[in-house]
């Protein structure tokens, strides 16, 4: 595998399966956050929150491409944008790649786990969370995207279904993404409701 994308709303353990995973396969990863922040490092500089998530999705596909030049495999990506999981075929075209989609069917198990986090996060908005899990349940998944319900697993049995969807994924036909709605995907706003 290339490149390995867990996704998922906020709540439903992205970190704790990607450093798991990263663990198990030794193996580099990635969270989008890691991405410097342009905005931040030259205040001076004027950048839109729209431009500054794009150019970081760009970088972060280019350390991607740059890894696998220098042959390395399973580079895990995590926390993503919902709306960039539809950049993701593009972005990856002629390679193999999955996205792993974490959800939760009680929404109650999302607004505990963002409540009582204690990795450092924080991220505490279990209403959005909620709105972000919603959303990825109800819209249809991509090609090559598997999802697994992180509701009554433990991480190991979540990281054995994830290791199972790699050991066995074939790749996806190439299909029209055009077919697919983007307003399906969650996206954030800033304070102005433009798409950030």
């Amino acid at each position: 595998m290339d490149v390995i994308i867990i996704h998922g709303a906020p709540g439903c353990g992205k970190t704790t399966v990607s450093r798991a995973l990263h663990e198990k396969l030794k193996s580099p990863w990635f969270e989008f956050g890691w991405i410097p922040e342009f905005a931040n490092l030259t205040p001076h500089t004027r950048i839109t929150p729209k431009q500054e998530e794009q150019i970081a999705f760009e970088n972060l596909v280019l350390v991607a491409k740059n890894y696998m030049r220098h042959g390395f495999t399973n580079i895990i990506f995590s926390d993503l944008q919902d709306v960039r999981m539809l950049d993701i075929p593009e972005a990856f075209a002629g390679h193999n790649y999955v996205m792993v989609t974490l959800f939760a069917e009680d929404n109650d198990v999302i607004k505990t786990r963002t409540l009582g986090r204690d990795n450092g996060n924080d991220y505490r908005d279990f209403e959005q969370a909620i709105a972000i899990n919603t959303q990825i349940k109800n819209r249809r998944p991509l090609p090559n995207e598997y999802r697994i319900c992180c509701d009554k697993q433990s991480v190991d049995e979540i990281v054995a279904q994830a290791l199972h969807i790699l050991q066995t994924h074939k790749p996806a036909a190439a299909c029209d993404l055009a077919q697919y709605n983007r307003d399906d995907y969650f996206t954030y706003f800033d304070e102005n409701g433009s798409y950030i």
